[in-house]
């Protein structure tokens, strides 16, 4: 071979691998599929729902398109399961997230079969949502997504805590339809606070999902009222009108009524309401600076 001959080749041979080298690095390895989830159980349900893509996802359960859930349109069309071992095998699901009671039986099934069983755990807190939310997105391969939704969250949540101290912040009482409230370690005062609410069952007790005695309530009322779920209960009010002393401060105070959709299950969705609370909370700064 001649000499330019020889460059021309070898020049030839760099600029095939340099392309080489550009493409790999361009072009994505070839992805392994995603694996296939079901669901069962509200919770567990709005969790796949962010975050698997549509056709990972097998099943879910009969509450993904129900009132209480955000998702019910997304969730329209897609199996639903009763969360029987068998369904969830038939559907070719490989892994089952659960938030609502499963048998030992089946999930012992289950993992004989190779399907990963996951208990969705409780998140009462941000840093619960958070670490939950990595839970799921890990055992679904979409950790980038499960980060970016993360991300997004703390974004809107670091806009919407309130800029004013503690102490003039508003008072108030939650009441669930079946007359409960929630205390310190609910994913409901999380929500109350972050929005600016100084809620008193938080601070006089009791904890947790009882509710706070009506007799604390009337010897000190609140400023407003916060309710839920009246969305899909007709008799919703009854909760405050069952004591007249109750519902004779109640009615001459702001009820703010948060839709169930929000707060069913401590998740990313928090956020939501902690967003319709801090937009009524602003309308009721306005009116009290009005009336000073």
């Amino acid at each position: 071979m001649k000499p330019l001959d020889t460059l021309i080749a070898g020049l030839n041979s760099a600029l095939w691998l340099n392309l080489f080298a550009l493409l790999a690095l361009v072009m994505p390895a070839t992805a392994r599929p995603l694996p296939r989830v079901a669901s069962f159980g509200l919770c567990a349900d709005q969790m796949v729902l962010m975050l698997a893509d549509r056709a990972q996802i097998a099943s879910v359960s009969d509450q993904a398109s129900g009132p209480l859930s955000a998702f019910a349109a997304r969730a329209r069309g897609i199996p639903v399961n009763r969360g029987s071992a068998e369904e969830v095998i038939a559907a070719g699901a490989k892994v089952l997230i659960y938030s609502d009671s499963l048998g030992k039986r089946s999930a012992d099934a289950l993992a004989g079969f190779g399907v990963t069983v996951i208990s969705l755990p409780f998140a009462n807190g941000w840093v619960e949502v958070d670490a939950m939310t990595r839970l799921v997105a890990r055992a679904l391969d979409q950790t980038a997504r499960g980060e970016a939704l993360v991300a997004d969250m703390h974004r809107r949540l670091a806009r919407l805590r309130p800029a004013e101290p503690r102490r003039d912040w508003p008072t108030v009482v939650y009441y669930r339809p079946d007359g409960g409230g929630a205390g310190a370690g609910t994913f409901v005062d999380a929500s109350l606070t972050t929005a600016g609410f100084r809620n008193l069952q938080a601070e006089w007790g009791p904890p947790l999902w009882s509710g706070v005695p009506v007799e604390q309530v009337v010897r000190h009322p609140p400023d407003l009222f916060a309710v839920s779920y009246f969305d899909t209960s007709r008799n919703a009010l009854s909760v405050l009108r069952r004591n007249p002393v109750l519902w004779g401060h109640a009615r001459t105070r702001p009820v703010l009524d948060v839709p169930g959709r929000y707060w069913n299950c401590g998740s990313p969705l928090l956020v939501d309401a902690v967003a319709h609370l801090a937009r009524q909370r602003t309308r009721l700064m306005r009116r009290r600076g009005a009336a000073e």
